[in-house]
């Protein structure tokens, strides 16, 4: 890249008084706005580390009742074993003591025979004195036998069915549990994460509007002839290719008509192509000293301003937007520059092209 360096000349008591504002914009974020955002952070905070302590609890509360659970079963599995094998065993004496009965319904007298017909049951007859008294003393340790394992078996029936029951109640808390497990942090944790985000967003917003403040305001102490620092100019890309292009820092030349330089111009051949040096919507201008030029005002807020054109790139108007880089129009020489070298007059205005602008020698020498 060709480039001269040339010391400004100064006629007399050139005075560049540039009017920035180190004012925060009417769409800044307050202080007081970050403290309430944050504030609800906080508050959400609070409330997901109660439910996280909820969740917690229950998650003791789960691993007990599940313990309880598998023994409680382990219990009613061991009953139901239990139950299955003196069943076995009773229907082996019942088929006896009826065979038994039937025996002595056909040999006994009347007393016997009206016993036997008479009784609703077989555990009726079976603890009637006048049956006992017609069997053996063997088939009466079984009919013994039998009414041990008939009351076993009931006892062991109601246990069983209480711990079906235990099982049941054990099984439905388990279910609540398990429900307060899977949703107890779930909005709180979702609701801490957005207004973290947003006290994050807000307070992040808030230093860089406070740093481009103290951007402005130290431009503006300088007369706007230190220009900005890169951080007002974020993604800065070179108006033209470094290559083909050459400046030096004219800033405050002496102008026709008392006027100074309000840019810097940027030397290169004709038509070569010139770029957005940043993402932003265009506004054309024509006539005047700048004749062909556009105004593009990027999304942070900057405003740049390019003079001089031969004309615009294919698909340029009043309102489009374009991206960092693109093509926008080409280099020329017309309004006052008519008749001499190619160039583009550069100007940066960091506050909007309200406010007056400041030197863009120092961001156009990091990136040309």
């Amino acid at each position: 890249m060709m480039r001269t360096w040339v010391q400004p000349i100064l006629v007399g008591a050139l005075v560049v008084v540039v009017s920035l504002t180190g004012s925060l914009p009417s769409s800044a974020v307050t202080e007081a706005e970050v403290d309430e955002a944050c504030g609800e952070y906080r508050e959400a905070k609070q409330q997901l580390d109660a439910a996280i302590e909820e969740r917690n609890a229950a998650q003791a509360e789960y691993a007990a009742l599940y313990a309880d659970r598998e023994l409680t079963s382990d219990r009613a599995d061991r009953l139901i074993e239990q139950i299955a094998e003196r069943q076995e065993e009773l229907e082996e004496l019942r088929d006896g003591v009826v065979e038994w009965a039937v025996e002595a319904y056909m040999a006994a007298g009347t007393e016997i025979s009206g016993l036997v017909l008479q009784t609703r049951s077989l555990e009726e007859l079976v603890t009637a004195q006048e049956f006992l008294k017609v069997i053996t003393n063997e088939k009466v340790a079984a009919v013994d036998r039998l009414r041990v394992i008939v009351s076993e078996t009931e006892t062991m029936q109601e246990e069983l069915d209480g711990q079906t029951t235990q099982l049941l109640v054990l099984e439905a808390e388990a279910h609540r549990l398990a429900l307060v497990l899977a949703g107890a942090t779930d909005d709180a944790l979702n609701a801490a994460r957005q207004l973290k985000g947003e006290c994050q967003r807000l307070y992040q917003q808030r230093q860089a509007e406070l740093a481009r403040a103290r951007a402005l305001e130290a431009a503006r102490r300088s007369g706007g002839s230190g220009g900005v620092p890169s951080s007002l100019t974020p993604g800065f890309v070179c108006p033209m290719n470094p290559g083909a292009t050459s400046f030096i820092n004219d800033w405050g030349f002496p102008r026709s008509g008392g006027r100074t330089h309000r840019g810097n111009d940027l030397f290169a051949p004709k038509r070569q192509p010139v770029v957005a040096v940043s993402a932003g919507s265009i506004t054309l201008t024509r006539g005047g000293l700048g004749g062909i030029g556009i105004w593009l005002s990027a999304d942070n807020g900057v405003d740049y301003y390019y003079a001089h054109l031969d004309g615009y790139a294919r698909g340029i108007q009043n309102g489009v937007r374009v991206t960092r880089g693109q093509i926008i129009a080409y280099n020329g020489n017309t309004g006052n520059a008519y008749g001499g070298a190619p160039h583009v007059h550069f100007q940066l205005h960091p506050s909007g092209r309200t406010r007056a602008p400041v030197n863009p020698y120092p961001t156009l020498a990091r990136v040309c």
